[in-house]
């Protein structure tokens, strides 16, 4: 099942929620909608979901205009951030509602409803709680519920709303991973919304990065977080030092003073200088195209982090990630080289 959107428009009076938004996602694919809160992406699930309305624009399901017809009609599964369960029903009421409430003219029969029902909670690996009530289950049971009631009607589309925003770390990271795999069992076209970048590169095929009504980029995990197209993707991304440079004539300077590094094609003029916390290889003082001190340092797993000082940069801090097999010291004066790095025009 295909998804395309051209020329989306929706403004809440002088805001705009979408601008000219395009998009495509292709049969069976599981694509994030990422952006900070505000970016609209909640706004154009709710389009393609028949619970909202464009100002203008064209909205197609396997090229057929989804305009045209209701919520109800498009056959789609939508899952809340806050599970939207009935408390007065058992899990194995939640999840056959939708089979229950569909119209007499293509309702299955109790026989069938009750085998699909099992069918779903054995897909989620619940079945022992069917007769158990929301209240009695964790936040991640009734959240895996919620999903198996979305896809008791057997939508052509699943949409899903911040899915683990309201769980904690741990089961969310759990249900990511869970995520995934039911997700290569059904092979339903899938969109879910989120703002957390970890889940978006873990879990999904695509990820579109939002901002302000817009799409900032879309590509693969690896292509968002290695090759970002703009300054807010880098920084949204990923945790990047961003440090306001000049370039002229091929060369970049901060402060100044020349850095030990190439223009990459960068525009002359006021930029902004990004690099990935884990991408500044760390040396001896004068070896590299920064120097600073090291202010504090914290170790955790396999890494530590560093509070580095800048010299003659206005007391800049930078916080950077190395290896702990180079174990750094509070005082300690530091060269740093950027490994990897992109530059950005200082407007983008």
């Amino acid at each position: 099942m295909t998804i395309e959107v051209k020329n989306i428009v929706k403004k809440f009076g002088t805001f705009a929620a979408l601008d000219n938004v395009d998009l495509k996602v292709g049969n069976g694919e599981l694509l994030a909608l990422l952006g900070p809160s505000g970016s609209g992406k909640t706004t154009l699930l709710r389009i393609i979901a028949g619970l909202d309305w464009p100002d203008s624009g064209e909205v197609s399901i396997d090229g057929e205009d989804a305009l045209a017809r209701g919520a109800s009609e498009r056959q789609v599964g939508f899952v809340f951030q806050h599970y939207a369960l009935f408390r007065h029903m058992t899990v194995f009421e939640n999840v056959a509602f939708g089979l229950r409430v569909q119209p007499r003219a293509i309702r299955k029969d109790e026989a069938t409803i009750r085998a699909r029902v099992k069918e779903l909670l054995d897909l989620v690996q619940l079945d022992w709680l069917a007769s158990r009530y929301p209240s009695q289950l964790s936040g991640g049971q009734r959240q895996r519920i919620a999903l198996a009631r979305a896809l008791a009607i057997e939508p052509r589309i699943l949409l899903l709303d911040e899915p683990f925003g309201a769980l904690d770390a741990k089961v969310r990271k759990e249900l990511r991973q869970w995520l995934r795999s039911l997700h290569s069992e059904i092979h339903v076209t899938s969109i879910f919304v989120t703002h957390d970048q970890e889940e978006a590169l873990e879990v999904a095929n695509r990820v579109v990065v939002m901002d302000k009504g817009r799409i900032e980029q879309i590509g693969t995990p690896g292509e968002v977080y290695d090759s970002p197209a703009t300054a807010f993707v880098h920084g949204f991304i990923g945790e990047s030092i961003v440090l306001p440079v000049d370039v002229s004539g091929g060369s970049v300077r901060l402060g100044g003073r020349p850095l030990n590094i190439a223009a990459n094609g960068a525009a002359s003029g006021a930029s902004k200088l990004f690099i990935r916390r884990h991408d500044m290889q760390i040396g001896p003082a004068g070896s590299g195209a920064l120097e600073g001190a090291v202010r504090h340092v914290r170790s955790f797993g396999p890494i530590q982090r560093a509070e580095v000082t800048l010299s003659g940069e206005g007391n800049t801090v930078i916080e950077i990630d190395a290896p702990r097999d180079r174990e750094l010291q509070a005082g300690e004066i530091v060269s740093l080289q950027p490994r990897r790095y992109r530059i950005f025009a200082a407007q983008d």
